[in-house]
């Protein structure tokens, strides 16, 4: 594979940022462009002659290795194809060739539900102190995700909808409000629903799942936030078996997405097993 001919040839680091650039004219977000920076910068690195140079055999046996888990290898061989794909479109090649073209594909290992159990939500509910009380409502009884409360604030919140003003992929939505939810939030302040309780200011992300989780710790409850979220799709899913309504409460823009939520559980099959005639032998 070379460089584009007839011009001159670009150092390395201008094609990753090339196509960091294109990402962000995209649309996708901060953290997927800087997840595949990190990715080719990480086969720039350890490629011999950097990544414009890259043969196909080099790339098998860098993706493919064992002491890489599958998810890991799936998310590479995903950066990858969009790497090679863009640098070596016809209508604009920045490569001759895309080594990635024969590369098997590598898919995500099979994801299930991780939900904290009825138990675990009721006793945060009741023994859980605010603020992390409050997020872990939100993320139980409306589906936000750590990011999605970190973004919120009180305008967005009345008793008949709740607005998701930048989801998961910078999406918005409405959702119908929550009893649980508006009696958390209707006597809060103008500004972040999320506040630190060190300062006041408004909460990261990573901050909120963080501190909840140490505060469920030091209750004795084992989960997270995002456990909470996953509460309620295995609790809708199991109740209300529509799987479209389970993707719209949830955000999913993609029904694979909720897939994971129709999983039997261990009771449904262990229920299941039992109706099995059984001879002796």
């Amino acid at each position: 594979m070379s460089i584009r001919i007839g011009q001159a040839e670009p150092q390395e680091m201008e094609i990753i940022e090339a196509y960091l650039r294109h990402l962000h004219d995209k649309g996708r977000t901060e953290k997927t462009i800087q997840g595949r920076r990190e990715v080719l910068y990480r086969l720039n690195r350890e490629m011999e002659f950097g990544i414009g140079q890259v043969r196909e055999a080099e790339l098998r046996e860098w993706l493919y290795r064992d002491d890489w888990s599958q998810n890991t290898r799936a998310t590479y061989y995903g950066a990858l194809k969009s790497f090679y794909g863009w640098a070596a479109d016809p209508d604009d090649p920045w490569l001759s060739a895309d080594p990635t073209e024969r590369l098997p594909p590598v898919a995500s290992a099979e994801s299930i539900a991780r939900a904290a159990t009825d138990e675990q939500v009721g006793r945060i509910i009741t023994q859980v102190p605010d603020p992390y009380r409050l997020w872990a409502i939100l993320a139980a009884y409306q589906g936000f995700r750590c990011i999605e409360i970190s973004r919120a604030d009180r305008n967005h919140f009345d008793a008949q909808q709740t607005i998701v003003p930048l989801g998961k992929g910078n999406r918005p939505r409405v959702h119908d409000t929550d009893p649980a939810v508006w009696q958390a939030v209707k006597d809060l302040p103008a500004g972040p629903v999320a506040r630190r309780p060190d300062n006041g200011e408004r909460a990261s992300a990573h901050y909120i799942s963080a501190e909840a989780a140490y505060q469920f710790q030091k209750a004795g409850i084992e989960t997270s936030m995002h456990r909470l979220r996953h509460w309620l799709g295995t609790t809708v899913q199991r109740e209300f078996k529509d799987i479209r309504v389970t993707q719209r409460l949830l955000g999913h823009a993609r029904l694979s997405s909720t897939q994971i939520y129709t999983d039997a559980t261990d009771e449904q099959q262990r229920a299941a097993r039992a109706t099995l005639p059984r001879f002796a032998g």
